[in-house]
Formats: C-alpha cells, sequence, structure tokens
C-alpha cells in the first residue's frame, strides 16, 4: 500500500486521502491508514489526513445504515422484542448514546466499522453522533499515527515508546472489554 501511495508523487497525500475515506466503508482495516499516513506523510501531515478520512468514513458508515437499515431492522425487531426489550435497545437518549461512542472510539474494543454501523441503527441524531465521533476518534488515531511516524527508525527511543504506546492502548481495550462481560 505504502508504494502504491508513493508513486503518485505530490498527488499521494489526496490519493492517501481518497483510499482512506473509501475503502474502511467496505470493511478494510482503517487503522492501517493511520500507520502509514505517519510513515509517509510524518505525524502532522498524517494526521490531518488521517482524521479527515476517519471523520468522512465513519460518517457515510453511519448514514448507510441509517437511511438504509434503520425502518427495517427497527420494524422486524419491534415485532419479535417485548416492549421493555425494545425500549432498551432503542430508547437510550442521545447523551448517553454519545458518551458510549467516545469510550468505543477511545478504547479500541470493537472495530470503527462495526461501530459506526450500528451507531446508525440507534435513535442518536447525526450532530450528536457527529461530535462524540470527533471527540473520540482522534486520539486512538494520533496513537496510531505517531507509531507510524516512528517506523523509518525502528531501533530509535522513540519507536520503543511508540510501540509501547500501542501495546497499552490496546491492552487496556481489552481490558475494559472483559470487564464490560
Amino acid at each position: 500500500m505504502q508504494n502504491f501511495i508513493e508513486q503518485f508523487g505530490n498527488c499521494a497525500p489526496i490519493i492517501f486521502l481518497l483510499l482512506a475515506s473509501i475503502l474502511p466503508i467496505f470493511l478494510f482495516p482503517p487503522g492501517i491508514f493511520s500507520v502509514i499516513g505517519g510513515l509517509l506523510f510524518g505525524f502532522k501531515l498524517g494526521a490531518v489526513l488521517t482524521i479527515i478520512a476517519a471523520i468522512i468514513y465513519t460518517n457515510i458508515m453511519f448514514l448507510i445504515s441509517r437511511y438504509f437499515a434503520r425502518n427495517k431492522i427497527e420494524n422486524f425487531l419491534e415485532k419479535r422484542l417485548t416492549l421493555k426489550q425494545f425500549n432498551r435497545i432503542f430508547g437510550l437518549n442521545d447523551n448517553k448514546l454519545a458518551t458510549f461512542l467516545i469510550i468505543c472510539r477511545l478504547i479500541p474494543i470493537l472495530p470503527n466499522s462495526i461501530v459506526s454501523y450500528s451507531y446508525g441503527l440507534t435513535r442518536i441524531s447525526f450532530k450528536h453522533y457527529f461530535i462524540a465521533n470527533l471527540i473520540g476518534l482522534i486520539p486512538g488515531r494520533l496513537i496510531w499515527l505517531n507509531f507510524g511516524s516512528k517506523l523509518n527508525n525502528i531501533w530509535s527511543l522513540e519507536f520503543l515508546m511508540a510501540a509501547i504506546l500501542i501495546i497499552a492502548f490496546v491492552a487496556i481495550g481489552a481490558i475494559v472489554a472483559k470487564n464490560m462481560e
């Protein structure tokens, strides 16, 4: 992927942005783009490109789910669940849903695609989704970008620290996920 993007020279950032915005919609792992963005463009430009791409693809996933699946799934479940079960799923307010979204984004429990498509099925407003999504996405993207930007010198202390940060980030997610069971 890195070689493919690099061959576009000055247009590489645009190609990267397009690929990083579109491929995750089709369940391509978006974390790869954070690492590649840091490696190819450094931390600053990589951060800008990767965060813009993440905002684009997560919002597109949300909207696809919201406008093409939500009513069908809601109607399907309404016929098969008790009122209490249905309200437990669809009765959460925007603030609770937004808080949980931030937690899901900050701690890598579930893949972004699953979270984004799932949130389109809820009754959260797009405004609340957009803001919570943005707040939750940025820290994780920056951690992966930092790692990618250090890949050019894997024997450096900076690379070691970035790798430790990634391991801690993933471990915290695993611990939280286990405690949520």
